[in-house]
């Protein structure tokens, strides 16, 4: 699956969300296409806009979008976890780090 990651340090993306509204903004499809399009993706872009509206209604807020500057699509497959240090975001599956418990172990 295709999700959407800040790997620069500062401010993350989804890591910045809490619950349902990180996993909507992490897979959002309307900015995962712009940004696959090579579009110049800021705060005032259409699809930004647009994801800010839906958020407010859906969730009662807005995202946070300091990671917005940084952003990038990677493909993932689930299960996995994104991590965030300092607000540099990345992909981990299981077994990558400690923090995963495998049954059986």
């Amino acid at each position: 699956m295709e999700v959407l990651i800040s790997p620069g340090f500062g401010a993350g993306w989804s890591t910045w969300a809490c619950g349902k509204m990180a996993a909507y903004i992490r897979t959002y499809k309307p900015l995962i296409d712009a940004l696959k399009n090579g579009e110049d993706v800021n705060g005032e872009h259409p699809v930004i806009k647009n994801l800010c509206a839906e958020c407010e209604e859906m969730f009662g807020e807005s995202p946070y979008l300091g990671g917005l500057a940084d952003l990038c699509v990677r493909n993932a497959t689930p299960p996995f976890q994104i991590h965030d240090y300092d607000g540099y975001e990345s992909i981990v599956a299981p077994g990558e780090d400690n923090s995963w418990i495998m049954e059986g172990e």
